[in-house]
């Protein structure tokens, strides 16, 4: 991608804060989707043993108005979070609603770019855990992706992960051949997206981050929105469609060992990497 195409990109992100602050849909269209998505990174930052931990920090690279870690803080009171977003308007938006929280003090937020986390004075030099919610596929091509996830792995504490929620052109490819099935075009990303292409992209950084674990948690959810209320009501995308959430309810009451059963039909994917120890 161009410079000016990532200024493009930049000014898309700077609208979205200006016209909706801390709101939800400054980051994302759907209350469905975000839900699933935090449930995510909860259960994620559950399994590898960080939500109990005191002594734990937790950064999020991407963090636009912070709706992520409001929702982890109130679940994790152990936990200290920061967020990093370029835009400062989102990190304005994001402190606008931390200076009333109860959880103030465990959370802070600065402005800075993924692609230059060590040149941040105000971050740690290391964390437990760093998340990504779709930042890396605003990054415009595959080399810049490895280079934030470079950037994070240098962030990551010894045997610290990286949980990383993106959307994949795998899964998302698998979604559009079950539109094709039902009669419906197949989509295509939106205007500055560049999904995650697995193949090219992991092994690239490997020798820094190991991945350990893929939870494709919106399957049915996406099945849902992106197929088959589509194709019960003439190719329209129905957010608040009663089917969307239902399917939403059901995938975040399945129990762990039925995690997956859905396919691989979501457009995101949450990754879990761990850091590597230099040899």
């Amino acid at each position: 991608m161009s410079p000016l195409r990532q200024h493009e990109v930049r000014a898309h992100w700077e609208r979205a804060a200006a016209q909706h602050g801390g709101e939800l849909p400054a980051t994302t269209k759907t209350d469905t989707a975000k839900r699933l998505e935090i449930d995510a990174l909860a259960r994620a930052l559950a399994a590898r043993g960080i939500a109990e931990r005191s002594d734990a920090e937790v950064l999020e690279v991407g963090c636009g108005n912070g709706h992520n870690l409001r929702a982890l803080a109130a679940r994790f009171p152990k936990l200290r979070f920061t967020g990093v977003d370029y835009v400062a308007g989102m990190i304005a938006a994001a402190e606008g609603w931390r200076a009333a929280s109860p959880d103030a003090g465990r959370l802070a937020f600065h402005t800075g770019d993924a692609l230059e986390l060590a040149s941040l004075p105000a971050l740690r030099a290391h964390y437990d855990a760093v998340l990504t919610d779709r930042c890396l596929i605003n990054l415009g091509t595959t080399p810049r992706q490895q280079r934030a996830l470079l950037e994070i792995g240098a962030k990551l504490a010894p045997g610290g992960w990286l949980f990383a929620i993106e959307n994949s052109l795998r899964s998302y490819a698998l979604q559009n051949d079950c539109r094709e099935r039902v009669g419906l075009p197949r989509r295509t990303p939106a205007a500055f997206n560049c999904f995650l292409d697995e193949d090219a992209l992991f092994p690239a950084v490997a020798e820094a981050l190991e991945l350990v674990a893929i939870d494709d948690f919106i399957s049915l959810h996406d099945l849902a929105l992106y197929v088959l209320v589509p194709a019960s009501n003439g190719g329209v995308v129905d957010y608040a469609h009663p089917l969307v959430e239902i399917a939403t309810r059901l995938e975040l009451a399945m129990p762990d060992e039925l995690r997956g059963a859905f396919g691989l039909f979501g457009q995101n994917r949450l990754y879990s990497l761990r850091r590597r120890e230099p040899r």
